[in-house]
């Protein structure tokens, strides 16, 4: 097929913004950059031969005025599935195997390229012929052959975050003498506790088979396994998975360590048992693999609901969100924000506005990739019954993810995260963004102040009985859970009892309900208001150390208030457990009796702080054990300092919480006194540092461009060279429309503390670094149930079991 002369000279015009992108440039031809369209759907995608970004068709012709870019390669896919009989029927008990089964797609996948281009009367496409120039021939192979940067980041977030090491106990692995013979039938094989056949586990120190602990829905071993080992003292704590075995090695875990690990002498450790791993085939899925599906394929409907069928729901405000690989955390919040009202109104109401004052890097603009995502999910454009399983019907986070994870040590990997923290750092990162961004916006309130509150706190001076009011800003309340304050103790103790006696006499209940402690919120909120001690307190008013006690109170009740139950905690192990515990959680909720006043009270005299107590009270030095956690979770050793110096070693839990917030700061990673503390203020011309500014200089940017980026992002060079690179075209001058730096100082919102509960997220898994993350959320008089890709009717909200609590002030007015 030709094209015609009139064609031709329509993409000889376009070519001279025409680029060949390289193996290592980033190529955005997934998805839209601005919505979620792709190549899937049914007008397919358009990828710009200039940017390598990726349009809409509804969304090329405003790309191509703006950018004066008029050639684009179009690309259209669509699924063909294959005919049974071309799919082999397995002769050998091996997945991935010749002969085994078929572990791949039982689709192909039909590409269609061709060249699109903008004329005044429309889109055009023609086309990959070998008359078309040659630049655009080449620059259009060269995107085909792209990986696409949604792979890139995928690849370079995995990469290491699954590494495996060597048990500490290989090397030395006590086996018994005269071991049993394994049947090399895998028919023969059964836990040797309960009888069952799924999920085996061959311990290599006894020959003992067992089943494997149950996966987070349910399925999965018999804890067999686990049970031998505990029962056996503890001696004999690794396990090879029966099926796993090849010659390269097997799964294999240490029930010790509590992890999987390799054994480097996985092979002689078979041969005890006449094994010979040379013969071995692999017959079932690894636990990666097991871990992978979990991920990518979760199906827990049934998790916290009864095992029931939820009836699913599709359209306005039901979009899920496809899980990209331990992204559920990043899901649950975002379907939390987007059911505010407030959120929606800003970016998705208002997401035209955001889209055509984008900078020309659109894949790294806070704003914009906040108002695609909230878009997205408020829209239900790609929400449909019956195409659950359609590319063109799923939204994948990929950009997101990796713009708002950018730089974090832990969000910019594929691990699974706490989405207490996330949602802590995707409100700071966001609400910086809209003061730099103010006039793109609706409104002139920060996404933060939807959540600030000021809270005081009520120091007494126990000799002199003078006391001091301080406040300071929260955006969540973390509630200590009482566990000894159960209503149900006998019966928790009784249940235990009887777990004990049947393990002692080899029994197990499967039908037994387990016995769970619950515990008030009230218990929780007196917990809160109690009056704490401190020791050693040097008073101002007696010239001496005494002891001092303080009470917490809120001073003001903000729009939504945010909190999170402290299900978490650190054992003397220094592992990272979950409590599991009831707490039952009202839908309207009180909170008037925890206002407080912030200044003195009739009959009260102020105790003063001034600069002789400043000079007297000892030096904080930083508490070791605090130090050493933080450090073992590799954080910098002076910014660890600073935590427990600012938190004054009160928990390590304070000490996380405030590293989180200050690792960006420039002055993090020096000793604790050096740094932008000791400057006469942020954003003076002392506060820059000469080497950051002539590294950012050396980028071809001037002083002021420089100066400006620094102070918007709290002088962090990495953040700002991203800064200058996604505002190009910023001269440095200072807009006074909007200050510079971090967002001000502004007044919280308050109100009557009455509230109603919008929505919660909860977590299932032993800690928050693995499980899984589910959101309901209330609309209109319902609740619904979000987990990942699925949404549905929820029949029986879990409101005892959640980790974080939405809730709505009732009083609330218009948000501007």
């Amino acid at each position: 097929m030709s094209v015609s002369e009139t064609d031709l000279e329509a993409i000889r015009a376009g070519m001279k913004n025409v680029k060949k992108p390289s193996q290592f440039d980033r190529v955005y031809k997934d998805e839209c950059v601005l919505s979620f369209e792709n190549p899937f759907c049914e007008d397919g995608l358009f990828v710009s031969l200039s940017s390598w970004f990726g349009f809409a068709k509804d969304r090329v012709q405003a790309d191509s005025a703006a950018n004066n870019n008029t050639l684009y390669l179009h690309e259209k896919f669509h699924k063909v599935f294959k005919p049974k009989e071309d799919i082999p029927e397995p002769t050998k008990l091996a997945i991935g195997v010749e002969g085994g089964f078929n572990a791949g797609p039982q689709f192909d996948i039909v590409k269609d390229h061709l060249l699109a281009i903008v004329t005044s009367d429309g889109i055009k496409t023609v086309p990959l012929v070998d008359e078309l120039p040659t630049i655009v021939i080449d620059a259009c192979n060269a995107i085909i052959k792209s990986d696409g940067a949604s792979y890139q980041d995928d690849v370079l977030a995995w990469e290491d975050n699954e590494a495996v090491t060597d048990s500490v106990y290989a090397n030395d692995l006590v086996q018994v003498e005269n071991p049993p013979k394994i049947s090399p039938d895998p028919s023969q094989w059964k836990c040797e506790e309960f009888g069952t056949t799924e999920n085996l586990w061959l311990n290599l120190s006894t020959g003992h088979i067992g089943g494997g602990r149950k996966y987070a829905d349910g399925s999965g071993g018999s804890g067999g396994a686990i049970v031998h080992f505990e029962r056996t003292g503890s001696k004999y704590p690794l396990a090879v998975k029966l099926g796993t075995i090849t010659p390269q090695g097997g799964d294999v875990f240490s029930y010790a360590e509590d992890r999987s690990c390799r054994d480097p002498k996985l092979a002689e450790h078979l041969a005890h048992f006449g094994i010979d791993i040379m013969k071995q085939e692999k017959t079932v899925r690894t636990t990666t693999e097991l871990n992978v599906e979990m991920n990518i394929n979760h199906d827990s409907f049934a998790i916290l609901e009864g095992n029931k069928e939820l009836p699913p729901v599709f359209g306005p405000g039901f979009q899920g969100l496809t899980n990209i690989g331990n992204s559920c955390y990043i899901a649950s919040v975002m379907q939390c924000l987007a059911a505010l009202p407030e959120v929606a109104e800003r970016y998705s109401e208002n997401s035209e506005a955001i889209f055509m004052t984008s900078p020309s890097d659109i894949p790294n603009d806070h704003i914009t990739q906040m108002a695609k995502l909230i878009t997205g999910l408020c829209s239900g454009k790609h929400s449909k019954e019956g195409e659950n399983d359609n590319p063109a019907y799923q939204i994948r986070p990929n950009v997101f993810k990796k713009l708002f994870g950018k730089n974090h040590p832990e969000f910019s990997s594929s691990r699974q995260q706490d989405a207490q923290e996330y949602f802590n750092h995707l409100v700071e990162v966001i609400s910086r963004s809209e003061h730099a961004e103010a006039p793109r916006l609706t409104g002139s309130k920060r996404l933060s102040s939807l959540f600030e509150f000021e809270s005081v706190e009520r120091l007494s001076c126990n000799s002199s009985k003078k006391v001091r009011y301080t406040t300071s800003k929260e955006r969540m309340l973390g509630l200590h859970i009482p566990i000894d304050e159960a209503t149900n103790k006998k019966e928790v103790e009784d249940y235990k009892e009887k777990l004990k006696k049947d393990e002692a006499e080899g029994k197990k209940d499967e039908k037994a309900e387990p016995v769970i402690p619950e515990v008030p919120l009230q218990a929780l909120l007196s917990r809160y208001l109690a009056e704490g001690t401190i020791k050693d307190f040097y008073s101002s008013a007696v010239k001496e150390t005494t002891t001092a006690t303080n009470t917490r109170r809120m001073k003001t009740f903000p729009r939504y208030f945010v909190t999170y139950l402290q299900r978490y905690y650190v054992t003397d192990t220094w592992e990272l457990k979950k409590m599991e515990v009831v707490v039952p959680m009202p839908e309207n909720l009180d909170l008037t009796a925890l206002r407080g006043s912030a200044s003195l009270q009739e009959g009260e005299e102020e105790l003063p702080a001034g600069e002789k107590e400043k000079k007297k009270e000892p030096e904080i030095q930083p508490d070791e054990t605090i130090l050493a956690q933080l450090t073992s979770m590799d954080f910098n050793i002076n910014g660890a300092k600073r935590a427990c110096i600012a938190v004054k070693n009160s928990s390590a839990e304070a000490a996380m919480e405030w590293v989180l917030q200050h690792m960006e700061d420039p002055d993090f990673t020096l000793p604790p006194g050096e740094g932008q503390e000791s400057n006469s203020g942020r954003g003076s011309s002392e506060a820059f540092s000469e080497a950051d500014v002539q590294l950012l200089m050396g980028l071809g940017f001037t002083e002021k461009q420089v100066k400006k980026a620094l102070k918007n992002t709290s002088m962090s060079p990495d953040r700002a060279a991203d800064w200058l690179f996604s505002h190009p075209d910023d001269n440095g001058e200072e807009d006074e429309t909007a200050a510079s730096g971090p967002p001000p100082d502004a007044p919280c919102e308050d109100g009557e503390g009455k509230y109603t509960l919008v929505a919660f997220i909860s977590h299932v898994g032993k800690n928050t670094t693995c499980g899984h993350y589910v959101a309901h959320i209330k609309k209109g008089d319902k609740w619904y149930f979000y987990n990942d890709e699925k949404v549905a009717e929820s029949e029986n909200p879990p409101f005892g079991f959640g980790y974080i609590y939405f809730y709505r002030r009732n009083d609330v007015a218009a948000w501007d």
